[in-house]
């Protein structure tokens, strides 16, 4: 039943099978293999396919509003009519004419709006949609920049350490300072509080300074999200559908401000101050007739408001700064003259115009300004140092003399590149036209957040009369609870040679100019080193400048160390110079310029440098020798201060700490090896002269030279002979002076 009128015909010695069709396809013939005809949906009935190859085609029923959509099959694969299952046909209507309706309301030329409803879709896969081609492109995947970290309310930051140094301790600076490095480094930062002896007086409270000396302040703006700065990294947020909700990282720039003296600025902060916490206060005051509020915001309070200023990117603010003012001319906070009775705070280490050049400290082998000099820091309610690194990676004492406390918070040297990268994932790579462009944006980041991300921040406060210390290579960001003036000086120790080797290595990476020499600073100390080592050999005096040295050299001293591996890296380049190139040693004039820089990568030429005869102003390091110009190597020149031999002898006299080599070494070195006597003789002194010229004259001179070679002489040869006797009974260290 059902199959009435079946006709079966034998081709090949097949027999082909004809099932009757459907009502409605009575009409329908088709012969070759065995075809099942299934009844195609409605709407669908004018689909018309056509079979080669000798395969019977698929078919696929295309929604509504598809059914101009014609295929052919080419590949001669069985077409699939598949019908919706019974009791599904209604649902899969009107899921279709749901989109249909919707996609019916966009124009043609609309394609940003249709992709938007497109992505909305999750059970659209986009990588796999065929272009108009036919051809199917791999789709880039989109990558997203992290999203800024919720903070928590219950973030407690780590105590920075404090100190109460004795009356003796505080004598020494830097003895004091370097006792609490094992301590304090891992912070990157402390807070010594002075003996009660301890009060100098604050110069910038003095009429002249405090209402005649004027300075520039900045205007510190944050206005909340810089949609417009490349620079902003943001991320739509996956669980909102509104495209125009972002995480967004938030930026404070800086404009010129007016010019303000310390009395008109600490009056406009004063204001400012009293209308943003003190408004309220006095409003509810008056409601409920109390009595009225005279305390000012704690640093409780400011920190609550400085957090939400970060962390909230909507919170708008302004504020004025003074940064950077130059005690040289504006005047500094501490007596550079006056009274007797003011005496020890003139000569103290903790007179920050004394610590640049304190005994001890190796900025005292190279003069800059910049970094010599203090500078003052003028700053009000809100007013905040973002995320900084001190320049060079020197080491800095700040002290404040007057005012509201300032709140630090650091990063301590070890944790530096972590840091780093955690700042550099919100900026986004510029294309190199924007590169070269200059942002006065700086990236606020709330040291919470840096908590939040396993980055340990540490926090302190610094209150009038205390020293804060920041390590080498510590980042460091701070906030200003009213108004206050302090001082910051930079000084250099032995443990700062390892931290500035990496920094200036970076800036010839970067191709960016020093503001201080390494090998000046490094080579001007060793010499110092090796005349303190020939004074305690010679007179066995422990005084703290020599035991420095002696602690600090020998066969596993650092500084000695340091020296040898500067001295072998010299070397390895001087012995792959490619070329004939003429040796000369430098002259006098070199030095006239400060610092000589590397016309390729800037880095400084104190050491060796290659110079050509086409320019006498345009010099090179000894790695970008063929970047100087495009002369033949024999018009170029290798200019070197101390031959490899000499470095070597150095070397040995800081390793071994033999007086031989302590001896030769001073004769090669010009800065102390003659005599004021033998330099006074000489008729203009030894200006224009080279060393090897100098010590020409004191082998050759008149008597006075003679005697003094001679008694040089008999003392190295007794030296040697004291030395071979100490070898044989064993070298005998004297204790350390600390």
């Amino acid at each position: 039943m059902g199959i009435e009128g079946g006709n079966t015909s034998s081709k090949s010695g097949n027999v082909d099978k004809f099932l009757s069709p459907p009502p409605g396809f009575e009409g329908c013939s088709k012969s070759v293999k065995v075809e099942k005809l299934l009844s195609p949906p409605p709407g669908f009935e004018g689909v018309n396919r056509s079979s080669k190859s000798g395969n019977v085609d698929k078919f696929l029923s295309p929604p509504p509003g598809f059914e101009g959509v014609n295929r052919s099959s080419k590949s001669g694969n069985v077409d699939k009519f598949l019908s919706p299952p019974p009791g599904f046909e209604s649902q899969a209507r009107f899921v279709l004419r749901k989109v249909q309706e919707k996609t019916n309301g966009f124009r043609p030329g609309d394609a940003d709006s249709f992709q938007k409803l497109v992505n909305s879709r999750p059970w659209i896969v986009h990588d796999h949609t065929t272009p108009s081609s036919g051809v199917l492109k791999p789709t880039k995947p989109q990558v997203h920049p992290r999203r800024l970290p919720r903070v928590s309310k219950k973030v407690v930051l780590e105590e920075a350490p404090v100190f109460n140094p004795t009356e003796k301790e505080y004598n020494d600076t830097l003895s004091y300072i370097a006792s609490l490095r094992d301590i304090s480094e891992p912070h990157g930062i402390c807070c010594v509080v002075p003996p009660p002896s301890w009060d100098p007086p604050c110069l910038l409270g003095e009429r002249k300074i405090w209402e005649g000396s004027r300075f520039f302040t900045q205007v510190q703006i944050f206005d909340g999200v810089q949609t417009e700065d490349p620079k902003i990294k943001k991320e739509t947020d996956a669980d909102s559908d509104d495209d125009d909700t972002f995480h967004k990282v938030k930026f404070c720039r800086t404009e010129l401000g007016n010019e303000y003296t310390l009395e008109t600025f600490k009056n406009f902060a004063d204001s400012y101050l009293e209308s943003h916490f003190r408004v309220k206060e006095k409003v509810l005051a008056s409601m409920y007739s109390s009595p009225s509020v005279d305390a000012w915001p704690t640093v409780a309070d400011v920190e609550k408001e400085f957090r939400k200023l970060l962390e909230n990117p909507f919170v708008e603010l302004g504020v004025l700064y003074g940064n950077n003012i130059d005690t040289k001319t504006f005047g500094s906070g501490f007596p550079l003259s006056g009274s007797s009775e003011s005496c020890k705070y003139k000569t103290s280490g903790w007179n920050l115009n004394n610590t640049a050049k304190l005994p001890g400290s190796l900025l005292t082998f190279d003069d800059c300004e910049s970094v010599c000099v203090p500078r003052l820091s003028v700053g009000m309610c809100l007013s905040s140092q973002l995320w900084k690194s001190e320049k060079e990676r020197l080491y800095s004492l700040c002290y404040l003399h007057t005012g509201a406390p300032r709140v630090w918070y650091s990063v301590a040297g070890c944790h530096r590149y972590k840091f780093k990268a955690f700042m550099e994932s919100f900026v986004p790579k510029v294309s190199g036209e924007q590169s070269k462009r200059s942002y006065d944006s700086v990236m606020a980041m709330s040291p919470y957040a840096l908590h939040m991300e396993g980055i340990p921040v540490t926090r302190c406060v610094q209150n009038r009369g205390q020293y804060v210390i920041l390590f080498p290579g510590t980042y460091y960001s701070a906030v200003d609870c009213g108004f206050n003036c302090l001082e910051i000086a930079n000084f250099a120790t032995l443990d700062w040679l390892p931290h500035k080797e990496i920094d200036a290595l970076h800036n010839q990476e970067k191709k960016r100019k020093s503001l201080l020499s390494y090998d000046k600073v490094l080579f001007g100390a060793a010499s110092e080193a090796v005349k303190c080592l020939k004074e305690y050999s010679l007179t066995k005096k422990e005084t703290s400048g020599n035991m420095r040295w002696f602690n600090a050299c020998g066969k596993e001293g650092m500084f000695s160390n340091t020296v040898k591996s500067r001295v072998k890296k010299e070397k390895s380049r001087v012995q792959y110079l490619s070329g004939p190139l003429k040796p000369q040693r430098m002259k006098e004039s070199f030095d006239d310029v400060s610092k000589r820089a590397c016309c390729v990568c800037f880095v400084d030429l104190h050491l060796s440098a290659v110079q050509c005869s086409c320019s006498a102003d345009r010099y090179s390091c000894l790695s970008h020798m063929k970047n100087l110009c495009a002369c033949p190597y024999d018009k170029k020149s290798f200019l070197y201060r101390y031959t490899i031999d000499e470095l070597n002898i150095l070397a040995e006299a800081l390793e071994q700490r033999k007086l031989s080599c302590m001896f030769k070494w001073g004769n090669i070195d010009g800065n102390y090896c003659a005599s004021p006597a033998i330099r006074s003789s000489q008729p203009g002194g030894d200006k224009g002269k080279t060393t090897d010229e100098v010590m020409q004259d004191v082998e050759t001179g008149g008597k006075e030279q003679m005697k003094a070679r001679g008694k040089v002489r008999s003392i190295i040869e007794i030296m040697n002979v004291k030395e071979e006797n100490d070898n044989e009974s064993g070298p005998v260290d004297p204790k350390p002076l600390f």
